[in-house]
């Protein structure tokens, strides 16, 4: 880990800090690869029905998740508060679920391959309130620098488009994606390197001090 690496991981731990300091009711419990993802997946499969996204939960989305081996190979962050699930988080690594999804539309970079996948943001209501969810990334962000891996690629929707970008997170592509096995929803596929996080980090400073005051429909999970 160089010294830049070294830097992030200080403004990861001290969101964390900060952020179990604030509420101390809450706790981030992490799944790695190969853990027992009931619970994640029985929360991950009420809000898609809960949102009425049932094309998430079709044989075909399924199938892509079967053959990629996302569960098994993907590290799960789950947000407790006491002992109810309410913000979870999937982590990983290439081949990434966005690739087969996009493939019509961009070729998978070879320079994303040390890259995780962040997906499945999905918060328990409008009412989650964004140190959580800022919690929640600062960990999985913490756990990938960890592990030596070089960066972040994410797609989503345009509310989760505006909070990657906050934490450092640019588009790779000048126009939303239109995916076909998602409705035909317009997505944004977004990447970036640690140095490109730490970055906006250090220009944030309320992001350790105080909560966004952004409205919070922006944080409710459009994946």
């Amino acid at each position: 880990m160089d010294i830049r690496d070294s830097q992030l991981t200080d403004y990861l731990q001290e969101i964390q800090t900060t952020f179990k300091r604030r509420h101390e009711n809450y706790r981030i419990v992490i799944l790695e690869a190969g853990s027992d993802t009931r619970e994640f997946e029985r929360f991950v499969s009420r809000h898609f029905r809960l949102r009425l996204q049932h094309y998430m939960l079709t044989p075909r989305a399924r199938s892509l998740e079967t053959r990629l081996a996302i569960i098994s190979r993907s590290t799960h962050f789950l947000l407790y508060q006491h002992d109810r699930p309410t913000a979870v988080l999937r982590v990983t690594p290439a081949p990434f679920e966005w690739a087969s999804l996009a493939q019509q539309q961009l070729s998978p970079a070879t320079t994303l391959s040390r890259h995780v996948e962040f997906s499945r943001l999905i918060s328990h209501s409008q009412t989650q309130f964004p140190m959580s969810i800022n919690g929640l990334l600062a960990a999985a962000t913490e756990w990938a620098v960890t592990r030596g891996y070089e960066g972040v690629t994410a797609l989503c929707r345009s509310p989760q488009r505006r909070l990657f970008q906050r934490f450092g997170l640019t588009p790779i592509t000048t126009d939303a994606l239109r995916i076909e096995q998602r409705q035909r929803g317009d997505y944004w596929l977004l990447s970036a390197q640690w140095q490109q996080i730490l970055t906006a980090l250090q220009q944030s400073a309320h992001l350790l001090a105080n909560p966004l005051e952004n409205s919070v429909d922006e944080y409710a999970s459009q994946f």
